[in-house]
């Protein structure tokens, strides 16, 4: 289970009180580094030194900043999980869920049946652009945890049935559960084609639509992309049990598949909220241009080998949370990620230097171009006019 909780003052106050008394299992750290390796580490005092350097104590009009979340993961009791499986548990779904935020997780077994579960403290400041953490989807950020726990072969938790008004609301309009947890998924055809090396159009969709995810900002960017990628996004049918958006090249429509189907990031209702906040941002902009770039050249020129290379090196850049090409140095150990990561260094999807990063800067309005440094006009000719047509829509509607 998952449970969440805000949190609007110093980190100091939750750090003493899940350190207290000795009784924390064992820490686990994401983006923050130790000073003295096994040695106390007080990770309250780095998380509110970031939040001061970035300009995210203050109010936000009127309101009190959010400083923090605070996650508690608590796995199925029937599992008995041991302390290493919660940690691979709750680090790896942090790292999925939180990957450009400062993480530490502090493990306890304090309660009635010794069960070890975790408390995830994130701090509010997303450490590559600067913005204070967007309240996230509490609904998609459980399905990931359960997905989580299911690929570690946990038991993923049923929801807690409703009562009252929404019990009612749920028995008139059942809606079943997704199909699969899991954020990608293979089905067994596209597997065994993939394994003989031969061509799969579920695969060749999904390379596109990865690609078109991690640029676009914005639905009318999306589609607008994948359009320039030979591939229509439509809605299912009405009387579908989920709402969902369905893939199928523009020349092949009869070649069709259902974002669910694909695995749950590439679902509707995964994508529309984070492409409603402005995208996933994991790439910068001239990164976001060069895979554009590249992916419309690979589609005029048939080359879907060159289009699966590049869907994979931009998942890889995703995963490993690299910021520069610098960063990919250490995947030269594997084989097919050393080819990625050359791969990525020479389309440019990365800088070759770590940016500096913006001190007190403060939110800015999404969708509002950055100053120079940012986000540059021209390139993608097509991600442009999605964004023009965008803006001339907001305005009528105001």
């Amino acid at each position: 289970m998952l449970k969440a909780i805000s949190g609007h003052t110093s980190t100091r106050g939750i750090r003493r009180y899940l350190t207290k008394e000795g009784r924390a299992l064992a820490e686990d750290y994401i983006n923050l580094e130790p000073s003295v390796p096994g040695r106390p580490f007080d990770w309250a005092e780095a998380m509110d030194r970031t939040r001061r350097l970035y300009g995210n104590n203050s109010a936000w009009r009127g309101r009190r900043a959010r400083t923090y979340k605070h996650y508690v993961v608590s796995p199925d009791p029937k599992d008995r999980v041991s302390l290493d499986g919660l940690r691979a548990l709750a680090t790896g779904w942090a790292r999925e869920c939180f990957p450009d935020h400062e993480v530490a997780i502090v493990y306890h077994d304090d309660n009635a049946g010794g069960i070890p579960h975790a408390h995830v403290v994130v701090n509010n400041t997303n450490l590559e652009t600067g913005r204070r953490l967007q309240d996230p989807d509490p609904k998609a950020l459980a399905r990931s945890l359960q997905g989580a726990a299911e690929s570690l072969g946990m038991s993923p938790l049923e929801a807690v049935p409703r009562s009252g008004v929404a019990a009612r609301a749920e028995r008139r309009h059942p809606r079943p559960a997704a199909r699969t947890r899991r954020e990608e998924y293979v089905g067994r055809a596209e597997k065994e084609l993939s394994d003989r090396g031969e061509y799969s159009w579920v695969a060749d969709i999904r390379a596109r639509v990865r690609v078109a995810r991690s640029v676009a900002r914005s639905e009318t960017e999306f589609r607008s992309l994948l359009g320039s990628l030979g591939v229509t996004v439509s809605e299912n049918s009405p009387h579908a049990p989920r709402r969902d958006w369905v893939y199928a090249f523009a020349d092949r429509p009869s070649r069709r598949v259902g974002g669910e189907r694909l695995g749950l990031s590439y679902s509707r209702e995964r994508l529309e909220p984070v492409l409603r906040a402005g995208g996933i941002r994991r790439i910068a902009d001239a990164g976001e241009r060069a895979i554009a770039a590249a992916a419309r050249s690979a589609v005029e020129l048939g080359n879907l080998e060159e289009l699966k290379t590049l869907s994979e090196a931009v998942a890889l850049v995703e995963s490993s949370r690299a910021i520069c090409a610098a960063d990919l140095d250490r995947l030269a150990e594997d084989g097919r990620n050393a080819e990625l990561a050359a791969y990525a260094r020479r389309i440019r999807i990365l800088p070759e230097k770590r940016p500096e990063p913006r001190l007190g800067a403060g939110p800015s309005k999404p969708g509002r171009r950055r100053a120079a440094g940012g986000r540059e006009s021209g390139g993608d000719d097509s991600v442009a006019a999605a964004r023009s047509a965008e803006r001339q829509e907001r305005g009528e509607q105001r």
